[in-house]
């Protein structure tokens, strides 16, 4: 048996002792000042998966309706953290186990929760899709004052046979260019669904896996593999000038530039990017320090930063268990932080809303994966015998993995986020 202890720098509002009762029964040390809809909740808990086959998963109910459920890893033991947002009611809260047992005390953390409505909230996705993954739900909510700004039109191609239909084009430049082409245009359509508008749709085409050259030291050019290939082949939805339209190059002052002229623009009050921290990928450690770097020569700094993780060292395929289970905080240890104390944020998608990001996945031509006969009756085979078979919308795993009925969220300062990501840096002046 594994022993893994997560552990975060978290800085909660409160925290209360709780007590699990061998019937089920969760009770608290004292009840929480207000609604708890107007919270974020992490609950600690140690846990033991039992030996076996099947996923390990904590049924949650609450006034007699089922809350959530969340799937654990097997073979493992060691404290949890399990998202509980979405509570409305504290009485009557059930918590059952199924091949696993959990400790008769643990700790439940209360973030009081922004209601986001202080201002315009601004996305930063490195790549067509990220936002959606990550936030379709948060920025749904919020499409009255949500920007989506797109760094890379996610062009790569190494191999003509895996263009998204074969021969569509017989040489790699073309291929490369129309693979860009049609994902940002997927930027440029996909959040119509979520109601925000064309004119808060903004893709910058910058090169995909050269966002970390870019925003390193000096802010140097990244070439493509096609030289022809320009950062405003990619721009032709949007419905907003850059500053670099008319000689727009794959390079790092041209993509501070931009960000800092949309960031004036917008004044956001919210950012929401990746975490650098935590997602290992290159552009995405890149895009929060384009974010900060452009903040900076702004000279803006949103209230708070929301940060997002969509891929994680050591941890595929996380969180476990089918669609419309729990998403919780990402498991890793993170004693301590850059951006100092973590608060917890959770946005919560009712059956519904968790369709329609769904279908906003699937518009994504990049997540139209092609599985073949024997791994889908592999993998019929085996989350069977896990006992973990649900709903399954696309073949790729993300259909599975990110269509949850919560998403998980950091919150830091702006201030924290700035600092920490542009120490000894000079941006240069505001526009």
């Amino acid at each position: 048996m594994q022993t893994r202890d997560d552990d975060y720098p978290l800085d909660p509002d409160i925290s209360l002792t709780t007590t699990h009762a061998a019937g089920g029964e969760l009770s608290l040390a004292e009840t929480p000042p207000g609604s708890p809809r107007h919270w974020s909740w992490l609950w600690q808990i140690d846990y033991r998966a039992h030996r076996g086959p099947r996923q390990p998963r904590i049924d949650i109910h609450a006034s007699g309706r089922h809350l959530v459920t969340h799937y654990l890893e097997n073979g493992e033991q060691g404290r949890r953290w399990l998202n509980l947002t979405g509570i409305d009611d504290w009485h009557g809260l059930v918590v059952h186990p199924l091949h696993c047992s959990l400790a008769s005390q643990g700790t439940l953390h209360g973030f009081s929760r922004a209601e986001l409505d202080d201002g315009p909230v601004l996305f930063v996705a490195p790549h067509p899709d990220d936002a959606e993954l990550a936030g379709y739900g948060l920025y749904r909510r919020n499409a009255g004052r949500t920007w989506i700004v797109t760094l890379s039109a996610g062009e790569t191609l190494k191999r003509l046979d895996k263009q998204y239909w074969p021969a569509l084009d017989t040489a790699p430049a073309a291929a490369r260019r129309r693979k860009g082409w049609i994902r940002a245009w997927n930027s440029a359509t996909t959040p119509l669904l979520a109601g925000i508008p064309p004119e808060r749709l903004v893709m910058l085409g910058y090169f995909n896996d050269t966002l970390a050259a870019l925003t390193a030291d000096g802010t140097p050019d990244a070439a493509s593999p096609e030289s022809s290939l320009r950062p405003s082949d990619f721009r032709c939805w949007n419905r907003m000038a850059l500053p670099t339209d008319a000689g727009a190059t794959n390079d790092g002052a041209g993509l501070v530039a931009d960000l800092a002229f949309l960031v004036d623009a917008i004044r956001p009050a919210t950012l929401v990017v990746t975490h650098p921290e935590v997602d290992p990928h290159r552009d995405h450690i890149a895009a929060a320090r384009a974010s900060a770097l452009a903040l900076r020569r702004a000279g803006h700094t949103p209230r708070r930063v929301l940060l997002y993780a969509n891929h994680l060292r050591g941890h595929r395929g996380f969180p476990p268990g089918p669609a419309h289970a729990g998403a919780s905080i990402w498991p890793g240890h993170y004693p301590q932080s850059a951006f100092g104390g973590w608060r917890f944020y959770s946005e919560v998608l009712d059956a519904d809303v968790q369709r329609e990001k769904a279908v906003s996945l699937d518009t994504m031509h990049d997540l139209r994966t092609r599985t073949s006969p024997e791994k889908r009756f592999k993998r019929l085979i085996a989350e069977t015998v896990r006992g973990t078979r649900g709903k399954r919308y696309g073949d790729h795993d993300y259909f599975r993995s990110h269509v949850r009925c919560q998403e998980p969220f950091i919150e830091v300062s702006g201030t924290a986020f700035v600092n920490a990501l542009t120490s000894g840096e000079d941006a240069g002046p505001a526009d």
